[in-house]
């Protein structure tokens, strides 16, 4: 047996029974999943993507941001479509793609940075939520280990972050050795109530601000709201997004 063959072999052993037989099935199930009707007008590519989620009640993960996702608008009336083709409408366009991730419709592009320059990628040596919570308290504790891990000797955080929705929850979770973008995408799709959305342009996405790297949104049923203007995203020529 070749080396590459036993390598594979071990990564097939290794992986979780509910990996390889629940990904696939998920992923082909939720690309026909049939969508009687949506309509958008005049709304960014975030707000779009937000909207759809909300209104199939799937989780996504918008982890690249440039002016475009912003500023340029979308709009559509459509009738007896599917989750693939809408999302490949809304994202395609704007020079964006998806796929599925951990459950999640995960929102990047080709341009998204990688390795270390990329803080979605930092691993958490343990993440515990040991009794339910709310999305936002979740996410606040998250933005929390990741401040203790990229600066171990620090003597406190500065910042706010955003009250939450009692009725939108999470836990119990316990996740080891996991990045920061997995476990983002477990909190949201725990039970497909929400979605998160990075909050930095690409070429600083090894910086953690503290505002927060990233802002989580439930699903509370404000179709057609600007979600996106409640982004803090500094640097893409954006004085007020919309």
């Amino acid at each position: 047996m070749t080396r590459a063959a036993a390598l594979g072999a071990l990564i097939c052993l290794s992986a979780p029974i509910a990996t390889i037989a629940q990904v696939r099935p998920f992923a082909a199930e939720l690309q026909r999943r049939p969508v009687v009707s949506f309509d958008v007008q005049q709304r960014n590519m975030i707000d779009a993507l937000l909207q759809l989620g909300q209104e199939q009640q799937v989780p996504i993960g918008i982890e690249y941001i440039d002016a475009a996702a912003f500023r340029n608008r979308i709009t559509l009336h459509v009738r007896n479509s599917t989750m693939g083709a809408l999302l490949d409408t809304i994202t395609h366009g704007q020079g964006y793609r998806w796929l599925i991730l951990d459950g999640v419709v995960m929102v990047t592009h080709d341009g998204a940075p990688q390795g270390r320059r990329n803080l979605l990628n930092t691993r958490i040596p343990e993440f515990t939520i040991e009794k339910e919570m709310i999305l936002q308290a979740a996410s606040l504790k998250l933005l929390g280990a990741l401040y203790w891990t990229v600066n171990p000797d620090s003597t406190g955080i500065v910042g706010d972050y955003p009250g939450g929705n009692p009725k939108f929850r999470v836990g119990p979770l316990r996740m080891k050795n996991a990045t920061i973008r997995q476990i983002l995408n477990r909190i949201v799709s725990q039970r497909r109530n929400g979605a998160w959305v990075v909050q930095q342009p690409p070429w600083n996405m090894d910086n953690d601000p503290p505002y927060g790297l990233w802002r989580v949104f439930e699903y509370d049923g404000n179709n057609g709201a600007k979600q996106s203007g409640l982004l803090q995203v500094w640097g893409l020529g954006l004085h007020d997004p919309k």
